[in-house]
């Protein structure tokens, strides 16, 4: 069996990464036809950790999809790896660590979350992931390096920098935090992407040391695939701008490097549109859009909504004021400042409910306006792939008589309500069982819950 490939970059030293899995390929973070190059000449386990993607073209989710049907295995985790892990998973691909699982549950959105600069090697990151400092600033608040409003902050500032130029010192320094080297010291000691790193390369260790799983690779010759030979690269730069551009001429003569992905798989636009529809209703994923489509539809009276729901949170957010929260009693929204925040919080709450029962209400108009903010914000696609793969891995799921565990209810009935806003699937259940809708929300929670199911036994 070849040596496992390995796409490794800022995320963790090689040195380290060789100590973990020895004998391993380790190459560059993986660039787009790089998995094709590797799988023709007999790869069989790729670790994907980290990638690119600003520098150049970074590694399509379909290329992933096509090397796995091809026989090979693909694990994700950390940075790059953890993105197509999330996204490709009914396909096959196995993401490991707490960034892949917050990826998978929705709770991390944007690929601004783990994009570093690094040298042209792609040895050394040159900025701040902004997940690790959201990984960092939670536990020096845990610990007690950083009061809530300063940690807060410290988010804030961060989310608002450029990933490029985010660094300890400079988020510290715009946060005006006290002590600031010894914050930056205490800070930068915790790195969420290289704890991935390390774990994804243990698992994979433990996996090939394991008898059953050496032969799960494809031995079988690999595929030949369907793409013209790439031009030789030109090395990025280290600050990460883009390569040299192609003169016009240039661009439309070259052949398309790979098949251009078809999203709708041959279905009707004007059926999978009212799909689409229903699936973010149910699924709370609505929410991402909600707002844009509000404010964009005057008829939907956005801001008379908001204004109409502050008496409402302002009677609502009394009690949350002595709320016990979960391992640990607090105060929530103990200054005045934080008490305007929690109403603000729970006035667009109230509006996002109403929207909701409109959206349900309007189904088609919903529909037609879902689908024009996504082909607008450049998601229509990504959106269409997630609601075939969540449907087709349910339905073989079903084909292939399997049952989902305890465990696939649970995380299935808690992903669905924190996307519509609730704690909890109890309260979701209580504010919407005695709607019409109900059993569409039961009937989508089995269908996430097979679509794990599915997951896990690939």
């Amino acid at each position: 069996m070849p040596a496992p490939i390995v796409h490794l970059g800022p995320s963790l030293s090689r040195r380290e990464a060789e100590s973990l899995l020895p004998g391993a390929d380790f190459r560059p973070p993986v660039r787009r036809g790089d998995l094709y190059r590797a799988r023709e000449q007999g790869g069989e386990v790729f670790l994907v950790i980290d990638g690119v993607f600003m520098q150049e073209h970074a590694i399509s989710p379909r290329e992933v999809v096509d090397v796995l049907r091809d026989g090979a295995r693909i694990i994700g985790a950390s940075s790059m790896g953890a993105l197509r892990a999330a996204e490709c998973w009914p396909a096959g691909m196995h993401g490991v660590g707490a960034i892949y699982r917050l990826f998978r549950r929705g709770r991390l959105t944007s690929d601004d979350e783990v994009a570093v600069m690094f040298d042209p090697e792609g040895e050394r990151p040159a900025s701040l992931a902004l997940v690790n400092v959201r990984h960092a600033v939670a536990r020096a608040l845990r610990q007690g390096h950083l009061t809530r409003p300063e940690a807060e902050r410290l988010v804030r500032v961060a989310e608002e920098t450029f990933y490029a130029e985010r660094s300890w010192r400079t988020l510290v320094k715009k946060a005006g935090l006290a002590d600031a080297s010894r914050l930056e010291e205490r800070l930068s000691g915790w790195d969420l992407k290289a704890d991935d790193a390390r774990r994804a390369l243990r698992y994979l260790a433990r996996q090939l040391a394991s008898p059953p799983h050496r032969a799960r690779g494809s031995h079988a010759k690999p595929a030949k695939y369907e793409r013209p030979e790439e031009p030789p690269r030109k090395p990025s730069n280290a600050r990460g701008s883009r390569p040299g551009r192609t003169k016009p001429g240039r661009l439309t003569a070259q052949p398309p490097r790979e098949r251009s992905p078809d999203a709708l798989a041959g279905l009707k636009p004007t059926d999978v549109r009212r799909a689409l529809a229903r699936w973010h209703l149910v699924s709370g994923r609505y929410t991402r859009h909600a707002l844009a489509i509000a404010a964009a539809s005057p008829e939907l009276s956005l801001p008379e909504r908001l204004r109409e729901n502050e008496l409402a949170a302002l009677v609502l957010s009394a009690p949350l004021r002595d709320r016990t929260v979960r391992s640990r009693t607090a105060r929530l929204a103990a200054s005045k400042r934080e008490q305007e925040g929690v109403r603000s919080l729970l006035a667009l709450r109230l509006a996002l409910a109403e929207l909701w029962a409109l959206f349900t209400a309007h189904e088609a108009l919903f529909a037609d306006r879902l689908w024009q903010q996504l082909h607008l914000s450049h998601e229509l696609d990504a959106e269409v792939f997630r609601w075939r793969a969540i449907h087709e891995a349910a339905s073989r799921a079903r084909a292939s008589g399997l049952v989902a565990s305890p465990r696939d209810w649970h995380f299935a009935r808690e992903e669905v309500a924190h996307a519509h806003g609730f704690d909890t699937w109890g309260e979701l259940e209580h504010a919407a069982r005695a709607r019409p809708g109900w059993p569409s929300f039961l009937a989508y929670v089995e269908t996430r819950a097979l679509s794990r199911r599915m997951r896990e036994a690939l």
